[in-house]
């Protein structure tokens, strides 16, 4: 018959950081575990008390989201996270990759993590590399971004975006003038269509940049 395992709450120590439970269990395991004092509040455990699995695994969880949350705090204070990376960090860590998901979420969900901002500011920094629509949207999703997301932002805040006109700026700066040169134009192609232009975008370029030249 398998035996029955219960703890008891030796002491309950007062920190600045929370509460230490001090808990041994009936197979003479010690444990100590930090929790923060609103989910000290929530537990309703005393010194003394005599506690069942549902509760020291109630206190456990939370000592390890507690734990979690500072670490996370941790990270987001170093530097911009998004959820990709937040996550992959944590689990680094030691941590489960059910919790590391759910502390993305709770981070998020509290502000702290503004994936809509984020990838606004690397469209800006990507356009200034003049990459195409493509390139952007790969290098977005490469990092972590959800690709219906980066889809979405880009629809509604890059519409007018000249990607002709950024494609006709390469041409110009790294391939002008120029040659009237099968091969030569079948690695600009290549290299622009890497560069996440379209077919049509870089064959309307090409279109613009011989109409200046002349």
């Amino acid at each position: 018959m398998e035996k029955e395992i219960y703890y008891k709450v030796e002491k309950i120590k007062k920190t600045p950081a929370g509460r230490i439970f001090c808990i041994k269990s009936n197979m003479r395991t010690a444990f100590e575990m930090l929790v923060s004092e609103e989910q000290y509040e929530r537990f309703e455990v005393e010194e003394g008390d005599v506690i069942d699995d549902k509760h020291f695994l109630q206190i456990r969880e939370e000592m390890l989201f507690d734990n979690a949350r500072r670490t996370a705090f941790s990270i987001l204070s170093c530097g911009e996270n998004n959820k990709k990376s937040l996550i992959t960090k944590l689990q680094a860590k030691g941590y489960s990759y059910e919790l590391c998901k759910n502390m993305a979420i709770y981070m998020e969900h509290r502000g702290y993590i503004d994936e809509k901002k984020q990838i606004g500011l690397l469209c800006d920094t990507f356009l200034r590399k003049k990459y195409g629509k493509l390139k952007i949207i790969n290098e977005l999703v490469l990092k972590g971004y959800q690709r219906e997301d980066v889809s979405e932002y880009i629809k509604e805040n890059l519409s007018k975006v000249n990607f002709t006109e950024n494609c006709a700026f390469i041409i110009e700066n790294k391939y002008s003038p120029l040659k009237n040169d099968p091969e030569e134009l079948k690695r600009m192609m290549g290299a622009l269509m890497r560069y996440g232009y379209s077919f049509v975008e870089i064959k309307d370029a090409i279109k613009l940049v011989s109409e200046r030249s002349e």
